[in-house]
């Protein structure tokens, strides 16, 4: 074989090789896409189901047992199960609604004037609802009562980040939320005791459905800190999170003032 007839091979190779790799590369977005739906039918069949089996015996329970729903306590006790477990469900639903509509482009940005401590002060009687013995603490540093942001976006921020704290604490430990407005922007820190995160899971806190490894039989789907991070960047803000293993986690959030 002559030498232009070995070029000739070589270059179709090349070619080849070239056009594999842009298949390749052109199918990787499917493959994540088919990874990431495997993921959330297998989450969904276990997220979902610990809900909906706490609410189907608790009902259970009060329509055959009398003494149960005569029983003040016990009803409350069966009810309010009923209602933290529905509560759970629809906070599953509205994360994945979220990040559908991030992933589409369909998540609207709308900021707005927001009464700032009205605003936390209805959010922190909501999440110390949640919070059995543990405390929140509020540290607002700010005397301007209005701020120009997206409420809703505002509101899955400051309630996942929170949820979170709240879950990964230890009982009778402490949450710390700090609020500043500095230079057209507002500071959000949130500071907790808790259970903290492995260094090799901080690299993938904004994957789907991706949990810390040291959770243990803590509930939970791997998707507030995605949501939080898609509303953050809605705002055009950052957030930046730090952590160490059984000491605790804090989240710096920074959103910029809308005009």
């Amino acid at each position: 074989m002559d030498v232009p007839e070995q070029n000739q091979e070589s270059k179709q190779a090349t070619d080849e090789q070239k056009y594999l790799d842009k298949v390749r590369l052109a199918l990787e977005p499917e493959k994540e896409l088919s990874q990431i739906e495997n993921r959330f039918f297998s989450m969904a069949s276990h997220v979902f189901r610990t809900p909906l089996s706490t609410i189907l015996a608790a009902a259970q329970v009060l329509e055959s047992n009398d003494r149960e729903w005569d029983d003040i306590t016990k009803r409350s006790r069966n009810l309010h199960r009923i209602q933290s477990a529905a509560k759970h469900m629809v906070q599953l639903l509205d994360d994945i609604l979220t990040i559908n509509r991030a992933e589409t482009g369909s998540l609207e940005f709308t900021p707005q004037q927001i009464d700032l401590e009205s605003f936390c002060h209805h959010l922190m009687e909501e999440m110390r609802a949640s919070a059995s013995d543990r405390a929140i603490v509020l540290d607002c540093h700010t005397e301007i009562a209005s701020v120009c942001l997206d409420k809703e976006l505002l509101r899955s921020i400051m309630s996942n980040l929170i949820s979170n704290a709240i879950k990964y604490s230890h009982r009778g430990s402490t949450i710390h939320i700090r609020l500043n407005l500095r230079a057209n922007n507002l500071y959000l820190e949130i500071k907790d005791n808790g259970i903290g995160i492995p260094p090799e899971d901080l690299e993938r806190l904004y994957q789907p459905f991706h949990r810390g490894k040291n959770v243990g039989k803590i509930p939970g789907a791997g998707l507030g800190l995605l949501v939080v991070k898609k509303c953050v960047d809605l705002h055009g803000g950052n957030i930046n999170i730090t952590s160490k293993g059984g000491e605790g986690t804090s989240c710096y959030v920074t959103l910029p003032l809308s005009p």
